[in-house]
């Protein structure tokens, strides 16, 4: 286990397109969630040994010093760059004590995750709804357990993250689903979507919000290439055949399974634009607060 010295530990975002967040935190670095295909991995983020991961020991004392410090409140936004629960956070607990100082000084939350242990820490969520916006997003890239099992090694099985979205839901905490990355000849079929829809639907998710395809860059491609190249050498040959060294890999069919997404989510009544998903757990509280978030 390592520790690092933080300089700062929230950073403005530049715009609140991404889930309306106003500021960006991520108190772990690296993940041991072992995903294949992460974005995470890619030089620009300057995070090597990507698998170990470390945490910031200084976190919470600089976390209450810039919240103490802000003028405005805001969202913050956790889970990008690394997952507040990874493995880590069981003994730690420096997610679950940022949500309380978060709490206390009247800030929402818009988290992402790939892990059940999020379901810990639904009463802390519910008590800042009461005064600001809580967005709990699961993340993921497929509905079935055997094929997530490969792909997304050391992580909550997809059927373990619809039952933590259901139980956030059964407590009234706005909830949903980042269907991201589709994978190219992977899970880029309409049945596999269809189903991952349905499941959400059944699991009350507000929003699924999707991406059907995926990033592909140094490093990131490199181990993504290395993992396809021992799951299924064809596959990992369709890639490198196929793919044109540019910074996104779009699914096969994109048209068809995005206009197929958005027709079931129409009739299923899911908010799929981030626009909407925005104003699903905000607008109450501008209401009520002017333009304080």
């Amino acid at each position: 286990m390592k520790s690092i010295q933080a300089k700062k530990i929230l950073t403005k975002t530049k715009n609140r397109n991404w889930f309306g967040t106003d500021y960006n935190m991520n108190i772990y670095r690296g993940c041991h969630h072992g995903c294949i295909y992460c974005d995470s991995r890619s030089e620009c983020y300057q995070i090597d040994d990507f698998d170990q991961v470390s945490y910031k020991e200084n976190a919470l004392e600089l976390l209450n010093q810039e919240l103490q410090g802000k003028r405005s409140k805001g969202v913050i936004g956790f889970g990008a760059m690394s997952d507040a629960y990874n493995h880590l956070e069981k003994k730690q607990l420096l997610t679950v004590k940022a949500l309380g100082l978060i709490d206390a000084h009247g800030f929402g939350v818009s988290l992402a995750t790939k892990s059940r242990l999020v379901e810990r820490d639904i009463e802390q969520f519910k008590s800042i709804q009461q005064h600001s916006p809580v967005n709990i997003g699961f993340s993921f890239c497929t509905s079935h357990d055997r094929l997530a099992s490969k792909i997304e090694r050391n992580v909550s099985l997809p059927s373990e993250r619809f039952e933590a979205l259901a139980k956030c839901k059964e407590s009234g905490l706005y909830s949903g689903v980042l269907l991201m990355p589709v994978l190219p000849y992977i899970t880029d079929n309409w049945k596999l979507l269809a189903d991952l829809v349905l499941k959400a639907k059944n699991a009350g998710a507000d929003y699924i919000y999707p991406l059907f395809g995926m990033t592909l860059r140094d490093r990131q491609k490199n181990h993504y290439f290395d993992s396809l190249e021992k799951l299924s050498p064809e596959i990992a040959e369709k890639y490198r055949k196929n793919f044109k060294d540019t910074y996104f890999f779009p699914a096969e069919n994109y048209e068809y399974l995005n206009d197929s997404f958005k027709n079931m989510c129409t009739k299923l009544s899911i908010s799929y634009e981030m626009t909407d998903i925005i104003e699903g757990y905000q607008k109450s509280y501008q209401m009520e607060q002017g333009s304080l978030f």
